[in-house]
């Protein structure tokens, strides 16, 4: 009876040890990235803390170690987006190319990033509603931030004479990034056109509308 006693000890002394490896090896980046893919695969609300666990290999106490809880990963992966998405789009913004060069950039940016179907990028243009509180105005004030970043281009296009001015910049941010934003509906890889070929398509409808007639160099194809 000892002899068994002991050996369930051990036994459970090996499954901590085991456990407390796979918490010092496990990150916040690895909850994410796991559960991106059950979110974009299930869904936020049939996806649990346990299922999360289990597809990591370890416990959910595990887990608690690193995050609070479901919300908080779903705004890690939230946040994780906007950071890849802003800084080049900063960068677009910031440079000293043409506001007309600015807009055909931003618009190819955001056509790839709509038309990414990673799981964070599923996530991302799916389950917001999800988010409540402060987690969900962290993430409203920086979307309006990245809108901003549209709004901006068209201002300066305007001041320069090159936009039509009789347009409200915030209105036509709102209308390219709907647009743009819509490709993560019904884009799927290997289709008829690129992200790209797309994009020019939508420059295209662009600059008829909103750039200037004397401005005859606009069209890129």
């Amino acid at each position: 009876m000892e002899q068994k006693l002991e050996k369930q000890s051990q036994a459970a002394a090996r499954e901590r040890g085991v456990q407390r490896r796979r918490r010092q090896r496990l990150t916040q980046q690895a909850i994410v990235e796991a559960a991106a893919k059950l979110f974009a695969r299930d869904g936020f609300g049939a996806t649990s803390l346990d299922g999360i666990a289990e597809v990591l290999g370890v416990s959910k106490a595990s887990l608690y170690y690193h995050i609070k809880n479901k919300e908080e990963i779903l705004r890690l992966i939230f946040l994780t987006v906007l950071a890849v998405s802003e800084e080049p789009l900063r960068q677009i913004v910031e440079s000293e190319l043409a506001p007309r060069e600015k807009l055909w950039k931003v618009i190819e940016h955001q056509a790839s990033v709509a038309a990414d179907r990673s799981p964070a990028m599923i996530v991302f243009y799916r389950e917001q509603p999800h988010l409540t509180g402060p987690f969900a105005r962290e993430i409203i004030l920086r979307k309006k931030a990245y809108e901003r970043y549209f709004e901006r281009i068209i201002e300066e296009g305007q001041a320069t004479g090159v936009f039509q001015t009789d347009v409200d910049p915030k209105i036509v941010a709102f209308g390219l990034l709907g647009m743009c934003n819509w490709l993560s509906q019904w884009y799927r890889a290997g289709g008829q056109y690129t992200p790209l070929q797309i994009a020019e398509m939508f420059e295209r409808m662009v600059g008829s509308g909103l750039v200037r007639e004397l401005d005859t160099g606009f069209l890129k194809i």
